[in-house]
């Protein structure tokens, strides 16, 4: 499996036209048709998604999405995230969505698409640029809404996302988020106890029944609180890990709030039985995205083919709280 997606990422770039491409030390970017795509020393980190790919035969179209990354790989091959799982098609890797939320008094729900009631695509290319040990690229969103039988803009996004150049135990990558709305109108979200920006895990860490047993090789969640999967949903951390083994290789990411965010830290939504969780502000109550003002978020990713280490991540949240104070 792991050799299959590696020669696939490959077998993509070759036949897909490259339209610009950086690099930064051992790191290169390259843009495409369809895609963005990072490596580091020849190994793929990460794509995003410009164009939206296949729905997997069986599928509804409507689960089609674009503007999201997938996959985001480890430093050894593996695919870390999944998209259009089976049980949640709406899932898509690496992405950001509102759930429960209203616009010119209309209910919205960008998350579950099958509802038809809004919409996330990618617009554009803002940039894609090197720097001192990393590259980095910014593109445009649209959160859209229905109005009659069209649909129109309620926000706008930007995501710049810079991966970093590191040693070769380990990837890591952030993604700053700044949504505004698209006219005079505000984007209200409702109390709610799901959504935000959310990871789906790879297919293999579904576990089919709700129990609290883990075997070796499953998925295993730990905040930085110490809690897991089940203990630590709602809560607060600063950075919440999973790690599992995919195709018997060990893996793990975590993902760090930055203190700067809304309701820092914010309270998490960690999925008792499938293999995804979201940062959630709005499970602490009801906001508003407001015109003239920017709704900033900003996470870190650290991707490593190991177990959770603790102390190492800690260690990685501390220099990145130092660099977001």
């Amino acid at each position: 499996m792991k050799q299959t997606s590696i020669a696939l990422f490959f077998l993509l770039s070759a036949f897909s036209v490259t339209t610009q491409a950086t690099a930064g030390d051992d790191l290169k970017l390259t843009e495409t048709d369809d895609t963005i795509r990072v490596m580091l020393r020849g190994k793929p980190v990460l794509q995003y998604i410009k164009k939206a790919q296949p729905v997997p035969e069986g599928t509804p179209e409507y689960f089609k999405r674009s503007g999201y990354i997938h996959p985001v790989y480890t430093p050894t091959g593996q695919e870390l995230t999944g998209d259009y799982p089976a049980d949640h098609a709406h899932q898509h890797a690496l992405f950001f969505a509102w759930v429960k939320s209203k616009f010119n008094g209309q209910k919205v729900d960008f998350w579950n698409q099958a509802k038809d009631l809004g919409r996330i695509e990618f617009r554009e290319v803002v940039n894609l640029r090197r720097e001192e040990r990393k590259v980095a690229f910014t593109v445009k969103h649209a959160f859209m809404v229905k109005d009659g039988d069209k649909w129109i803009d309620a926000l706008h996004e930007t995501w710049t996302v810079t991966v970093h150049q590191t040693p070769a135990d380990h990837f890591l990558f952030d993604i700053v988020s700044v949504q505004q709305c698209a006219s005079d109108k505000p984007l209200g979200l409702a109390e709610y106890h799901y959504g935000g920006m959310a990871i789906r895990g790879n297919y293999q860490w579904l576990k089919e029944k709700e129990d609290h047993s883990i075997d070796p090789g499953e998925l295993k969640f730990l905040t930085s609180e110490g809690y897991d999967r089940w203990e630590g949903n709602h809560t607060r951390p600063n950075w919440v890990a999973f790690s599992g083994k995919i195709d018997d290789q060990d893996v793990s990411a975590a993902v760090f709030c930055s203190p700067k965010n809304f309701r820092a830290p914010q309270p998490v939504r960690i999925h008792p039985n499938k293999p995804y969780f979201c940062f959630a502000p709005m499970v602490e109550g009801a906001f508003k995205i407001e015109p003239g003002k920017q709704y900033v978020s900003r996470y870190r990713y650290l991707v490593t083919s190991n177990a959770t280490e603790a102390n190492m991540i800690q260690k990685h949240w501390n220099d990145y709280a130092r660099l977001e104070k």
